[in-house]
């Protein structure tokens, strides 16, 4: 992607966020005195990522000060993605979130958001490290920031950690009972992923229990659609970077598979809720801050036939598996905890984030395409 400017991403997606979700601005007047405007920072783990990018981005346009952390790897790719925010952006490299030393990255930090979250291969060692990094890691983050004064976290985790086999509404109450043994001997990596999340939140809350004088929400989404935040980049053409929008793009390909389930929440809606989520009211005043969130979820069917409605020159290479895929059932989300915690009560429709993403990806496929490059 080009240049990562805000008036850049406005232009880019004039209807992007209508008002109700635009980058919050909080004023310190009205946040809570967790979470007051100055010159600290707040960690942000995973801004290379799908969310973890929104994230840092809505922060910074509400006037805060982001400390994104990056992979030796990825460096110069973070610093450049929001360079144009100056001293109010600022990256430091984590290659080891278990055994990592945060001292450095937790100077000036008022808050820490860890968005960032392995991503299983399915071998045995693949699924144990997974876990480690999922669990250990956000301990020791969470640990070190405690420790060093941080009293404001935040932590993604996913719909997946919830129960969902029981009569709906699935609410913020429940657990997916998956075990770490069923994660062990595991074939697909769903069931991987499900018990690294699972497991990694009730860490997360176990810590949170224990140190009742910090603040904690989780967040937890179904699958991430929408635009691609304004530094976001993938320019090796990789499949894994483009995250949950990888099941958009197979939309729009003949061949292309279907995502295993209909769940969905719009990526700016989640950032939103995380940058709100900092300065909302204490725990004491509005519950523990476990916060489903979900738009209306929607069929595969449904998704190709509105892309054919409103981008007709595509719909000659619409998925043949989506086609003739069944109906969703209605949502069965409960998130009424994002309304009474965060004040949250209109979410992104499936068809804005659905076509938001589509036009990302074609372009993402315009440039790789001049590059010579094709999907891998």
């Amino acid at each position: 992607m080009a240049s990562v400017g805000s008036l850049e991403y406005k232009s880019r997606h004039p209807q992007a966020l209508p008002p109700i979700l635009q980058p919050p601005v909080i004023s310190q007047s009205s946040s809570s005195s967790l979470f007051n405007m100055g010159n600290k920072y707040v960690l942000v783990t995973g801004v290379s990522g799908f969310l973890g990018g929104h994230i840092a981005y809505q922060l910074l346009e509400s006037g805060r000060c982001v400390r994104a952390t990056s992979r030796s790897g990825k460096v110069a790719q973070v610093r450049e993605a929001y360079a144009q925010y100056g001293d109010k952006y600022d990256v430091i490299v984590v290659d080891d979130f278990v055994n990592g030393d945060f001292s450095d990255a937790l100077k000036d930090v008022e808050a820490v958001v860890h968005a960032a979250a392995p991503m299983p291969s399915g071998s045995i060692e693949s699924a144990e490290q997974a876990l480690d990094v999922a669990i250990n890691g956000s301990l020791n983050i969470f640990r070190q920031a405690e420790q060093a004064g941080v009293k404001n976290f935040a932590y993604v985790s996913s719909i997946i950690a919830i129960n969902m086999t029981g009569p709906p509404p699935w609410s913020d109450q429940s657990w997916n009972p998956v075990k770490k043994e069923d994660a062990m001997k595991a074939t697909e990596l769903f069931v991987i992923y499900a018990a690294e999340k699972t497991f990694a939140e009730r860490a997360v809350w176990d810590f949170a229990d224990k140190h009742p004088h910090v603040e904690m929400m989780t967040v937890n989404p179904g699958f991430l659609y929408g635009p691609f935040s304004p530094g976001y980049r993938n320019d090796n053409a990789s499949e894994i970077g483009l995250s949950t929008n990888s099941y958009i793009y197979g939309l729009i390909h003949s061949d292309g598979h279907i995502a295993p389930n209909p769940s969905f929440a719009d990526v700016r809606d989640v950032a939103k809720a995380i940058v709100i989520g900092l300065g909302a009211p204490p725990t004491a005043k509005v519950g523990r801050k476990r916060i489903l969130i979900t738009g209306e979820w929607f069929s595969a069917k449904d998704a190709v036939e509105y892309i054919a409605r409103v981008r007709p020159e595509l719909k000659d290479r619409l998925s043949k598996e989506a086609l003739t895929a069944g109906p969703a059932p209605p949502t069965p989300i409960d998130n009424k905890r994002a309304t009474e915690a965060l004040g949250i009560t209109e979410f992104t429709s499936w068809k804005d984030s659905v076509i938001a993403a589509v036009d990302d990806l074609l372009k993402l496929e315009r440039d790789w395409k001049a590059k010579g490059l094709n999907l891998t």
